[in-house]
């Protein structure tokens, strides 16, 4: 049977009109997300000056360069935004570590130099995001599970560092490596999480020595040896 014209000419034009009303969302939709990202930076930066209760909405939008109304567009409240915020950090600490993992197993580097940049990479990211870390460590006091998402990556740096740097430690048994290297990254991180709350020093969080002295403490514990370099230094200091 023939198709009326009509209904012919308006099957026709009906993806035409569904392609372009998608062509339109787009760039509508990459301008929210930017948006977005505007706001969640500007809350990372507003939280390395003070405290998430002592930021405004108004705060955040205005050093986004962003209306209030913007801001309501995207959260449904503070609480929101700091949820969101929370994912934004820890994904970007877990893609870092990732990243430094894969680099360390691809370049096989030795058991100490990976201890160094774990504990490197780990001081410099509580540093950069210290801010951020006060204001969840405190927010969890009201709100446990808040915490979880960090408590989380946390432990997912956990589990590819000791798929990395297990291998390496033969002379410990193969069944007690991966709860060793836990130990020291938990003693690693409460470390800094201290000096993040506390700062009771010796060694502030902002210390250059810090990651050396955790890595001095890791390798110990881990049974490593100090490499051949850091030896031939010692003995030429001792030398007359």
């Amino acid at each position: 049977m023939a198709i009326p014209q009509q209904d012919a000419l308006s099957k026709a034009a009906a993806p035409r009109r569904s392609h372009g009303v998608g062509a339109r969302l787009r760039p509508l939709q990459a301008r929210s997300q930017a948006t977005r990202e505007a706001l969640l930076t500007a809350g990372r930066t507003l939280l390395a000056e003070r405290e998430l209760d002592a930021i405004a909405i108004a705060d955040i939008a205005a050093t986004a360069g962003m209306s209030v109304g913007s801001f309501y567009g995207r959260f449904h409240d503070k609480e929101a935004f700091f949820g969101e915020l929370q994912e934004q950090v820890t994904q970007a600490w877990r893609a870092q570590a990732a990243e430094l993992v894969a680099h360390l197993s691809r370049t096989q580097a030795p058991p100490e130099q990976v201890v160094a940049r774990a504990c490197g990479l780990t001081v410099q990211m509580m540093r950069s995001d210290s801010g951020f870390l006060r204001s969840a460590l405190k927010h969890a006091s009201t709100h446990p599970t808040s915490w979880t998402p960090i408590k989380q990556v946390g432990q997912d740096v956990v589990n590819e560092l000791a798929e990395c740097l297990g291998p390496l430690l033969p002379h410990l048994p193969s069944n007690q490596r991966a709860a060793r290297i836990g130990f020291a990254m938990q003693l690693v991180y409460g470390t800094c999480l201290n000096a993040v709350l506390h700062d009771p020093g010796p060694l502030a969080l902002n210390s250059p020595r810090l990651a050396r002295e955790l890595a001095r403490v890791m390798n110990l514990y881990l049974g490593l040896a100090p490499s051949s370099r850091a030896k031939a230094r010692s003995s030429t200091k001792r030398e007359p």
